[in-house]
């Protein structure tokens, strides 16, 4: 008896097997097509990459001293004014005249140079500027246009009818379908 039951069960089991198995078919409704042709949906799309670009940019450093200030005129008037006291001292009479104006004159002149830093004593204190180059660097953005899949256009036959849709992924070899049986409307 055992046998039996058993051959029985197996029986059972089989044939329920074979009708889920039928066209795909779940309890839940959904069945299973065949795709027939399934065509990818290409938009161009815009991609923008930052990327650092550098270069060697010459570079002027100069600390801006110049023995004090550009004090040319302040330096003449006193240059001036010492030469023509140093000058007035050692002329005597009727030259002394000479010597105080002689005196001016050349004391203006070595008073300016001292004041624009350009005479006297180790060059007044003026440092030429120092060029160096230096990498400066800045951010550029490269664009460029690339395709991408946007969908894909499906075809799947679904007893013996061809049916289209669109759907945002591919498939592959089938595709599910919702079937919904109603009575008609009379």
């Amino acid at each position: 008896m055992n046998t039996r039951l058993t051959a029985l069960l197996t029986a059972i089991a089989v044939l329920g097997t074979s009708t889920a198995a039928q066209a795909g078919r779940h309890d839940d409704g959904v069945e299973y097509a065949e795709v027939v042709d399934a065509r990818p949906i290409y938009r161009d799309v815009r991609v923008t990459v930052p990327r650092e670009e550098c270069r060697d940019e010459r570079v002027v450093y100069d600390d801006g001293y110049r023995g004090g200030h550009n004090n040319g005129g302040v330096g003449a008037v006193l240059g001036a004014v010492v030469g023509g006291v140093v000058g007035n001292r050692f002329g005597q009479g009727s030259g002394r005249a000479i010597a105080t104006a002689a005196g001016a004159v050349v004391g203006a002149s070595a008073g300016a140079s001292i004041g624009r830093g350009t005479g006297g004593y180790g060059g007044g204190g003026y440092r030429e500027p120092s060029y160096r180059y230096e990498e400066r660097c800045t951010t550029v953005q490269d664009s460029s246009y690339e395709q991408r899949v946007d969908g894909y256009d499906v075809r799947y036959r679904y007893h013996g009818r061809i049916y289209d849709t669109r759907l945002p992924y591919d498939p592959g070899d089938r595709i599910a379908v919702e079937v919904n049986v109603r009575p008609a409307s009379y």
